[in-house]
């Protein structure tokens, strides 16, 4: 035989959701195995078999599909919490760069391969997601109109349609997801059957990040300012609103955790469904991490 015996080229990758776009850009940090450097977009690796990344956001979804449309194998780290727990092994303060360096550190089966077809599913998730928030918020625009006005301009009918679209764009969203394990996962622990909210809060957030990380994106520590994500926030606080409705309605006939009931028992509503989103960020990230240890190269999230 002739020839020589090429070996797969790797990096490990700090992903930044704001490496293209935002106020304030912080690129994707990639470490090669001896140097740490900088890249604004996955696409423009070059030379490379295989990219590990810690988290994907719905920023880099068309990135990481274009990647594997490439023939590059991208994988994705399973567990956050590995990379606090190896930067005090090895004495490192956190850093992107250096937890592109400690990414590395981390065995092949801490991690999952993404695969074409569940990121092309990602990425028509994302249109349908901001149709449905476009839509939500002109029929609360709308709505309010009639309400502060007392005349109802013939928007009722536009309203209507609306609603009616709203529906089809929420059906589609959930039939997208309808075989993600990580969705299925959901509505079996909230007790529900389908949820259009559990379905996109599952497509919009990081589940493999820390619970304080998920609950500063979505604004619920102390001091954010309202410096968060408001349109996720709104889908957290809509699901929040059902679980309280579903239980002051059907009481112990929904199967929804015990600690779901006592909130609700226990506070006036608007405290009530507060403390709910805490509680419906750490079932989704449950729901994320069973859905890890039941598969591991399959579609998850």
């Amino acid at each position: 035989m002739s020839g020589v015996l090429k070996m797969a080229r790797t990096v490990y990758v700090d992903t930044s959701r704001t490496a293209t776009n935002g106020k304030k850009r912080k690129p994707h940090y990639v470490y090669d195995g001896e140097k740490v450097f900088e890249v604004n977009k996955l696409t423009k690796l070059k030379d490379v078999d295989e990219v590990f990344i810690d988290t994907l956001f719905p920023e880099i979804y068309e990135e990481v599909l274009e990647l594997l449309k490439r023939g590059i194998k991208v994988y994705l780290l399973k567990d956050i919490r590995i990379l606090k727990k190896l930067r005090l092994e090895n004495n490192l303060k956190k850093s992107d760069e250096n937890d592109a360096v400690v990414l590395s550190k981390i065995p092949r089966d801490g991690f999952r391969l993404l695969t074409v077809q569940e990121m092309e599913k990602r990425v028509k998730l994302w249109p349908l997601i901001n149709k449905y928030e476009l839509l939500t918020k002109r029929v609360k625009t709308l709505k309010q109109w009639i309400k502060n006005d007392g005349y109802d301009y013939e928007l009722r009918g536009s309203i209507r349609l609306m609603e009616e679209d709203k529906r089809d764009v929420a059906r589609k969203i959930v039939e997208l997801l309808s075989d993600n394990a990580i969705y299925r996962e959901a509505c079996r622990l909230f007790g529900f059957s389908d949820s259009i909210e559990a379905a996109i809060l599952i497509a919009k957030l990081p589940l493999n990040l820390r619970l304080n990380v998920l609950k500063k994106f979505v604004g619920l520590t102390p001091n954010c300012k309202g410096k968060y994500d408001h349109k996720t926030r709104m889908h957290l606080s809509q699901l929040a609103t059902n679980v309280y409705m579903n239980v002051k309605r059907w009481k112990d006939k929904w199967g929804v955790p015990e600690e779901f009931k006592e909130i609700v028992e226990c506070l006036p509503q608007r405290r009530a469904i507060y403390r709910l989103q805490s509680r419906i960020l750490k079932t989704l990230r449950r729901a994320y991490f069973l859905a890890n240890n039941q598969i591991n190269d399959g579609p998850t999230g």
